[in-house]
């Protein structure tokens, strides 16, 4: 028997029965056995359209003999037979389940991945998953779930991007910036950029000091974005030399990996294609290596898509 976590969330009709309702359903089926589920949240909608109804969530915990994707499609069908329907991104549904865990198994498929790739940054879901399961362990992130939800709910509001450092990340939280409000997003100003990449490292660890002195948000910002990650000086230098000591860690890491056509042209001549491969790799490995807190891992996207989804997880943090 597998132990596995799922979140429960709806914001159209009666929200409370229908997730309380889901969860019984489940319970009923003689396929899972219920371990435990949590108190309803009412939480604000995160991405999608402005405008939506205020949500209800929760989470569940069961045994189960079934697949982990037999499990997918079960959750699918009584989202089904509650009324949902998919067409349109992060919109208002009258029910939404995802797996979450499924014991500490990791896979990657078309139709589901596991651990669930946006459940760690998310306050809406890790708090009612902490209630039930903060014993339960993040195979990726080699943490528990109460261990994440410390983090999230205690770390200072600030999220580090780890990216190739340059002119592309700082675009990007400035139109971060620019969907959210100058007033709830801090960014730093952006840089004077040398023409030699040898001249990164110095600047990053500058950077890295300046906000090591005033960590977290100014007042009057809600969320502090920071272009760049506290390695990243040292995936530039291949060293791991003392640098900036950081207060705390950051309430989120934001793995990004642009896609070519959105890397700014200076980037293009400090790295040409195989030399920024090479970076990238050193990069991912760096972060899989360090971060065991909340993370969003964004590959390949393009800027529009970062934008989406570097929004949606700045709003899911608060």
């Amino acid at each position: 028997m597998a132990t596995i976590l799922i979140a429960l969330g709806a914001n159209l009709g009666d929200r409370g029965e229908t997730v309380t309702q889901a969860i019984d359903q489940l319970a009923a089926d003689p396929d899972f056995t219920r371990i435990a589920q949590s108190s309803l949240l009412v939480t604000k909608p995160v991405g999608g359209p402005a405008g939506q109804p205020d949500f209800i969530n929760a989470a569940a915990k069961y045994e189960t003999s079934l697949s982990p994707e037999q499990v997918h499609q079960k959750l699918i069908e009584i989202e089904h037979q509650h009324g949902r329907v998919r067409n349109l991104r992060w919109g208002a549904r009258s029910l939404d389940l995802d797996l979450l865990l499924y014991d500490t198994e990791i896979r990657q498929t078309p139709r589901l991945t596991l651990p669930h790739p946006r459940m760690s940054f998310r306050r809406f879901v890790m708090q009612p998953a902490a209630e039930i399961a903060a014993e339960m362990f993040h195979p990726q992130l080699g943490a528990t779930i109460g261990q994440l939800w410390q983090q999230l709910a205690n770390s200072p509001p600030v999220v580090e991007i780890a990216s190739p450092p340059g002119p592309t990340t700082w675009r990007l939280c400035a139109e971060v910036q620019h969907k959210l409000g100058q007033q709830v997003v801090f960014t730093p100003p952006a840089e004077a950029w040398p023409e030699s990449v040898d001249q990164l490292p110095s600047l990053l660890d500058r950077s890295l000091r300046q906000a090591a002195t005033a960590w977290g948000p100014p007042p009057g910002y809600a969320v502090s974005l920071l272009p760049w990650w506290s390695k990243l000086p040292d995936v530039l230098s291949g060293t791991s030399a003392p640098g900036a000591s950081l207060p705390t860690l950051p309430r989120l890491v934001i793995l990004w990996l642009p896609a070519p056509e959105s890397v700014d042209e200076i980037e293009r001549a400090w790295w040409p294609p195989e030399a920024r491969d090479a970076l990238e790799q050193r990069l991912r490995e760096a972060v899989q290596q360090n971060v065991h807190g909340p993370l969003l891992c964004l590959a390949g996207h393009d800027m529009t898509a970062a934008i989406t989804e570097v929004t949606a997880a700045v709003e899911a943090i608060q």
